[in-house]
Parts: structure tokens; C-alpha cells; sequence
């Protein structure tokens, strides 16, 4: 049995059953409504086409001057510190591997004394620029 004709619905055969409602759909593309579309019967109305005021905050944000001398050299700074955030996300999952990878070259190779990985050089270089950053001018 098939459920596409229940309660006495027809659809065209090979047109499939989306199409069986003609009204809802316009063949006119530029039309904004068609009057017989049944949600303007109930009383809807288009939305309409405001500029958001979001729209005008951009635009200042395009119109600002080229910056130079100090500025530029602050900015050039600021966005050092925000490659130095995105490497620390980075270097989390390297370290990881490493690790495991550590682990499983020792367990191949038992009473190695064989150093798979600078683990001692990149906790150096860590602990030192956590002593950096830590340092007061």
C-alpha cells in the first residue's frame, strides 16, 4: 500500500509527489508573492530589505588610516603573541606523539640507551620561555 494517496491526494506520475502542488510554487523567479501562496492568507508579510546597523560599524573599521611609526610597531607585537598562541596549540599534539612514540621505540628495544626524541632540548627551550615571560621590566 502506498502512502502518497492517502486522503484522496494525486500527483502526476514521473513528476514525483514534491510537484503535486502547483500553487506553491511560482514559475515567475522575479515575482516577490504569489497572492494564492497560503501563508499570505493567513496574514504574513514579506520581510523587508533593511541595512543592518552592523553595516555602518564596518564601514568605519574600512575607513581607518594606514598606521605608521609606533603604532604599527605595537600592532606588529601584539600579533606576535598571537602566533606565539597559535604554535603552543600546535606543539600540544606534537608532544604527544612524541611521546607515545618514545614509548614505543623503547619497548622494541629494551636496555636502549638511544635518545628517539630531544625531549631534554624542548623542555630547555620551554623553561626558558616561561622564565622570559615571567621576568618584570
Amino acid at each position: 500500500m502506498s502512502a502518497t494517496n492517502v486522503g484522496g491526494a494525486t500527483a502526476v506520475p514521473g513528476e514525483g509527489i514534491g510537484m503535486a502542488t502547483k500553487p506553491a510554487f511560482n514559475k515567475n523567479k522575479n515575482a516577490k508573492g504569489a497572492k494564492n501562496i497560503y501563508y499570505y492568507k493567513l496574514g504574513f508579510k514579506n520581510v523587508p530589505n533593511i541595512k543592518p546597523k552592523s553595516y555602518d560599524i564596518k564601514k568605519l573599521w574600512e575607513e581607518e588610516k594606514e598606521k605608521t611609526g609606533a603604532d604599527k610597531f605595537q600592532d606588529d607585537r601584539i600579533k606576535e603573541f598571537e602566533q606565539i598562541e597559535s604554535l603552543l596549540k600546535e606543539i600540544s599534539p606534537l608532544i604527544s606523539n612524541a611521546k607515545n612514540e618514545t614509548i614505543e621505540y623503547y619497548a622494541a628495544n629494551p636496555g636502549s640507551y638511544d635518545i628517539y626524541k630531544p625531549s631534554s632540548m624542548v623542555l630547555a627551550y620551554i623553561q626558558k620561555a616561561v622564565d622570559l615571560l615571567k621576568q618584570k621590566q
